[in-house]
């Protein structure tokens, strides 16, 4: 369930976190979105799937530039590990959270608090340093487009 995400999506997903990081509930308002938007909180879970993936991949090293053994083999590894187990049992259930809560700012909220939890739990980032990180990805973003 790898949803698509443009650099747009990324950019507003990334403020919706910083605006998470400082608390700043008016900010999580002015992301919610417009009529053509997906609602914050679907956006939340689906770049939470995308950023803790990459992080999966980063951790077990596994780069495009493999052979097709090499990434089977990383592959098989990461699939049996409890911890990669864990992340993705975390981003199918915070699809769920999102689909259960629309346009609900309250579990958007609480989407990205997860997520940068689980950043934490792979970086040992404190706010300080996810509000660095989350700058770094949004100027990467930027860089993309």
């Amino acid at each position: 369930m790898d949803d698509e995400l443009t650099n747009d999506d990324h950019l507003r997903a990334l403020a919706a976190l910083e605006a998470v990081v400082q608390n700043n509930d008016g900010a999580l308002e002015v992301l919610a979105g417009g009529a053509h938007e997906r609602p914050l909180a679907t956006l939340l879970a689906a770049y939470g799937q995308h950023t803790l993936h990459r992080v999966l991949l980063a951790a077990f090293g596994i780069e495009a530039t493999m052979t097709y053994d090499q990434t089977g083999q990383r592959v098989a590894h990461l699939n049996g590990d409890p911890m990669a187990r864990i992340v993705f049992l975390l981003t199918d259930s915070l699809h769920h959270q999102a689909v259960l809560a629309s346009d609900d700012l309250v579990t958007a909220k609480r989407i990205g608090e997860s997520i940068l939890l689980a950043i934490h739990a792979f970086t040992d980032a404190d706010n300080q340093d996810a509000l660095t990180l989350l700058r770094a990805l949004r100027n990467e973003a930027l860089r993309a487009r």
